[in-house]
């Protein structure tokens, strides 16, 4: 099975997910992946029961802060940053869920998923270190000045391609 695989129409609501009707659209599931982005770039998640995430999903929930103090191999940085160090003891930070992320994983059995993004508990400022808080911020700074943003993405290849089809060009010569 192909991992890019469209989302079946019956998956996906009709209208945008609410906190009014994320419960109706979920009714026939029992557990939802949630996950946030490290400072990585490395999806950080877990599966929750429907009935845990139902009770999260207005105020969110805590999440280890250690996901912006370690690497992708799961060690410690050794330089630690202040929202998450052994000092305070990896302190849990604010998860809230972006109920416009909803996505089903075909490969996980059409299992529900959410992106998170991650507040500090104490200001319920975003964080600096959420990459996701940060576009967020800086979108609305755009915006304040009368502007908007758009965003392409772009593949690159180190392959020569024009010696490749002149090298097959001289070989039918």
């Amino acid at each position: 099975m192909s991992i890019f695989v469209d989302q079946p129409a019956a998956a996906l609501p009709d209208s945008p997910l609410t906190l009014e009707n994320v419960a109706k659209v979920l009714e026939a599931d029992t557990k939802v992946k949630v996950a946030g982005v490290d400072i990585d770039g490395v999806l950080r998640g877990k599966i929750i029961s429907k009935k845990k995430f139902l009770s999260v999903a207005k105020d969110g929930f805590g999440f280890c802060s250690v996901i912006f103090g370690w690497d992708m191999h799961d060690q410690t940085y050794f330089r630690e940053l202040k929202i998450s160090n052994s000092e305070n003891g990896y302190r849990d930070i604010v998860a809230k869920i972006d109920l416009s992320s909803f996505r089903r994983i075909p490969w996980e059995d059409n299992m529900p998923f959410f992106l998170v993004s991650f507040y500090d508990p104490d200001t319920d400022d975003r964080l600096s270190a959420c990459s996701r808080g940060l576009l967020a911020r800086m979108m609305e700074e755009v915006e304040k000045q009368g502007y908007g943003a758009m965003a392409g993405g772009m593949l690159q290849s180190s392959r020569d391609y024009r010696a490749e089809y002149q090298e097959s060009v001289l070989k039918l010569t």
